[in-house]
């Protein structure tokens, strides 16, 4: 998801990229032809092909000088799991790899090639490409006047270097740390446990990684624990959040039978509790009723529009400046959030939004996003203005403000201070996470102002100045690789 947006300036610079995807296609399916077949197969069938197909691949990856346990990370990747919405669609091993495995191997191949930029480490495998005629002259061209931009723009080559390697950095600090993780499942106290344990598994899951881990201790407690966890905490916040939230996330994820009805009941006891305590729900308790509803929609108990209403009810006085101004910004963006999920947005008060809105936009800074008006700035506060601004369609008023670096810099900073145990930071965990979900969104939302965005630190002035001149970028690019998409309500990455 982090790299989705350099394939794209890639793709919209080069004016020869579509002979280097031709070459890759020609290559694996003359490697892969007794497989390409398009008679009907049967599920079982298609997971067999594509166990054989992903075990050809790895081999010719691993010839052409591609490191194997990187190959093997990648095809961890869910998204070349056979799916029960893929049913009836692919049908045959052709399909299966044009459809779900092509991008995939796309996006192998891009990745090295903007390693390549700015990393001479890699040029073996650049020159077995060559070599192997996946590389056609005039893209080779087309990446030598690319690498010569870098080389006169040394700035620009280390923020690319450090940007590429993020994610491995992260992945390396997991699997270093797989035993202790798998450890923290065996934790006494559930909120200590659910609480790290779903926030580290945002993380796992952001990355693909949830293979690597054994997850099987935090299974056995959620299906036989369920009266335990099922509960409800003082202090909810989204780095804390509500234990039973946790406990049904983990649940949803990892395929845990739980007893839905219970829960249900749990659910709408607590409901009346929300009511009863609370004056204005969703702007007193924002980030509890956040919870609620999120657990609502994981449970699949749907409420009705009186009930949403009851939780939805304000008291003008909340709206006023000095008691917006003690929120934090991602409460503040959390607030209307809540109003568009439970699709309440277009009947709240023109004011109400402006005074949030407002509130939100005196937290932006030169510096980065501040948490409140006179704190720090966070990644969290950074993750639900960018989310905000596209739920508004108002990412243009970001323009001028340098986040990409911010974010990057409290990536590595949160990431060498993290250490594993009972005892962890929530903090950092929290922070690592929604820097993640802030480069999701500056990659998967791809209009020209996200794509410049990301330019602009990354790559040369004369590589921003043509994706600049380029009227609509969104038409240019191709769809050879994966293009994911966030949802402008939820947020949630849709494949």
């Amino acid at each position: 998801m982090i790299f989705q947006g350099l394939f794209n300036i890639l793709d919209i610079y080069s004016n020869e990229i579509d002979l280097f995807y031709n070459n890759i296609d020609k290559y694996f399916r003359k490697k892969l032809d007794s497989f390409l077949e398009d008679k009907p197969l049967e599920e079982s069938e298609l997971n067999k092909v594509l166990e054989n197909i992903l075990s050809v691949l790895k081999k010719e990856f691993i010839k052409l000088g591609f490191d194997a346990k990187e190959i093997e990370d990648k095809f961890l990747d869910p998204y070349l799991e056979i799916e029960q919405n893929d049913v009836g669609i692919i049908t045959n091993a052709l399909q299966l790899y044009e459809k779900k495995i092509t991008p995939i191997i796309y996006e192998i191949f891009l990745e090295k090639i903007v390693d390549y930029l700015v990393d001479n480490k890699i040029v073996n495998i650049i020159l077995n490409m060559k070599s192997n005629g996946l590389l056609p002259f005039e893209f080779i061209f087309e990446l030598i006047n690319i690498k010569k931009l870098f080389k006169r723009s040394p700035e620009k080559t280390e923020n690319l270097r450090k940007y590429i390697q993020i994610r491995d950095n992260i992945i390396k600090k997991f699997r270093e740390n797989k035993d202790k993780i798998e450890s923290l499942e065996d934790l006494k106290d559930p909120k200590d446990k659910l609480q790290l344990l779903y926030l580290i598994y945002r993380i796992i899951d952001f990355f693909h990684l949830q293979k690597i881990f054994d997850f099987s201790h935090i299974e056995t407690y959620l299906k036989n624990n369920l009266e335990e966890w099922l509960d409800t905490i003082p202090l909810v916040t989204l780095k804390n959040p509500d234990l039973y939230f946790c406990g049904v996330y983990l649940a949803k994820r990892l395929n845990v039978e739980i007893d839905d009805l219970e829960v249900k009941k749990f659910l709408l006891n607590l409901y009346e509790e929300n009511i009863d305590e609370f004056e204005a729900p969703v702007i007193e308790a924002t980030d509890r009723v956040y919870c609620y509803f999120k657990t609502t929609q994981l449970a699949k108990l749907w409420l009705s529009d009186e009930e949403i209403s009851k939780l939805m009810k304000l008291e003008e006085t909340f709206f006023e400046p000095h008691y917006l101004k003690n929120l934090e910004t991602s409460q503040l963006v959390v607030i209307l959030k809540i109003y568009h999920v439970v699709g309440a947005y277009q009947k709240l008060d023109s004011q109400k939004i402006k005074a949030i809105i407002d509130e939100i936009e005196r937290r932006i800074t030169v510096d980065g996003i501040k948490q409140y008006r006179d704190g720090f700035v966070s990644s969290e506060a950074t993750y639900y203005v960018l989310f905000c601004s596209y739920m508004r369609n108002a990412l243009d008023k970001l323009n001028d403000y340098g986040l990409l670096g911010n974010i990057i810099s409290r990536i590595y900073r949160n990431l060498e201070i993290l250490r594993f145990s009972r005892d962890m930071n929530y903090d950092l965990l929290s922070e690592i996470f929604y820097s993640c979900e802030s480069l999701k969104l500056l990659n998967c939302i791809e209009t020209k102002q996200m794509i410049i965005q990301l330019a602009k630190y990354l790559f040369p002035e004369e590589i921003v100045d043509k994706i600049s001149s380029i009227e609509n970028v969104s038409t240019v690019a191709k769809t050879k690789f994966r293009h994911l998409k966030v949802n402008k309500i939820t947020g949630e990455t849709v494949y």
